[in-house]
């Protein structure tokens, strides 16, 4: 592979830049790895945007990362990404050969890969169901395996906030596991071992070892992860500023700085964590389905205006096709242009949805299409993905 001394020594350099940037904002602490004997698959738990800088802090040789195709789209910055370090690309709401095709070739040439199994962060604070096909990837390949988790980052910085905050991160090894162990493993096997090795949450943490995580308007953006009022059952009327979140109906919270949600009326906080508030609404939406399914077709769901819808060209541009309105039936998802033109998708159409960052909706249709929506308001792309997964009667990978 052509650039590996350019991608070694850009490699090291990040590491010796990065570090003491990273303990410091962060107040991160990390486990050096001893040397790889093999090519190996690095699978780290995922919790901030961070991770993959965090991750390779602990290992002194090279990795290639697998990276969201959204890191392709930026022009110049993408194509000096590539030159520096040469990710390889994964659409996020697509199973991509090309992308294992890539990943093969690398092992094969002696290099270690990192994957971020989960493909999401989490919103709760839980790690979420990962990648099915990981374990069969990793045995296929023939290679080695170093599981590696992360503490503390869910807190640090949730995936539905705006600004980072300071407590305490750590990162450490799990497990080495050699190819003969691998091959003496049944996939599902392999697949628990993984699981296991990769689970936190945050909360659980939290009530061991309490630590405070400080930073500016801590609940800003938390309807982006909570779009269910369990007073009122609204949709879509949560608020939140500064570190508080409230609603309408009369229901008013606080975030603290420990990561738990506390009252700031007489009335007793539905929930005191943000994982037990998301677990609530995905069971709430999976009940719901049935009756919106039942609903006549011209029925809204849910809508959200200040919008913007994009067509993707996988790994290299996104085109913008216009700014208006968009709007879930029970049968499909619609955009309204606002110079007038309708966009529908027929959720039979969808073959598969997934988020990127806070508030970015993905979706790929049958005719393998690619779009993205996005919101210049406080949105919750959570609501659109549960919604239509229970709508057409698929579970949520965030429901454990």
């Amino acid at each position: 592979m052509k650039g590996q001394l350019r991608h070694k020594i850009v490699y090291r350099t990040l590491q010796i830049i990065m570090k003491p940037f990273l303990t410091w904002k962060f107040n991160y602490r990390f486990e050096r790895i001893q040397p790889l004997k093999h090519p190996s698959f690095i699978l780290p738990n995922h919790v901030t945007s961070w991770d993959p800088l965090l991750v390779g802090l602990s290992f002194p040789q090279m990795m290639y990362y697998v990276a969201s195709d959204h890191l392709f789209r930026l022009g110049l910055v993408s194509r000096l990404i590539k030159f520096l370090v040469s990710p390889i690309p994964r659409v996020k709401s697509s199973t991509d050969r090309q992308t294992a095709a890539a990943i093969f070739k690398r092992i094969k040439e002696g290099h270690n890969i990192c994957i971020f199994p989960e493909g999401n962060m989490t919103f709760g604070g839980e790690t979420g169901e990962l990648h099915r096909t990981t374990a069969k990837l990793i045995k296929h390949a023939k290679a080695a395996l170093v599981t590696f988790r992360i503490h503390g980052g869910y807190l640090t910085q949730p995936r539905w906030s705006r600004f980072p905050r300071r407590g305490l991160m750590t990162g450490q090894l799990v497990r080495v596991y050699t190819p003969e162990e691998i091959a003496g493993m049944s996939e599902e096997e392999l697949m628990k071992c993984i699981e296991k090795d990769l689970y936190t949450n945050a909360y659980e943490e939290q009530k061991r070892n309490p630590i405070p995580f400080r930073g500016k308007r801590i609940a800003e953006c938390l309807e982006t992860a909570l779009y269910l009022c369990p007073v009122c059952n609204k949709m879509g009327s949560l608020k939140s500023s500064n570190d508080t979140l409230s609603c309408s109906c009369g229901l008013k919270l606080r975030y603290t700085e420990y990561g738990f949600l506390e009252s700031l009326n007489d009335q007793k906080p539905p929930f005191t964590t943000v994982l037990d508030w998301t677990k609530w609404q995905t069971k709430q939406v999976q009940e719901l389905a049935a009756r919106y399914n039942s609903c006549p077709d011209d029925v809204i769901i849910t809508s959200d205006e200040q919008q913007s819808l994009w067509k993707i060209t996988k790994a290299r541009i996104s085109r913008l096709i216009g700014r208006g309105r968009l709007l879930l039936y029970r049968d499909r998802l619609v955009f309204q242009n606002d110079n007038g033109k309708n966009h529908a998708f027929p959720l039979s159409n969808i073959s598969d949805i997934a988020i990127h960052g806070r508030q970015t909706l993905i979706f790929t249709t049958t005719g393998r299409e690619y779009y993205e929506l996005r919101s210049r308001l406080p949105r919750s792309a959570l609501k659109y993905y549960e919604l239509c997964k229970a709508l057409t009667g698929q579970h949520s990978i965030y429901n454990r």
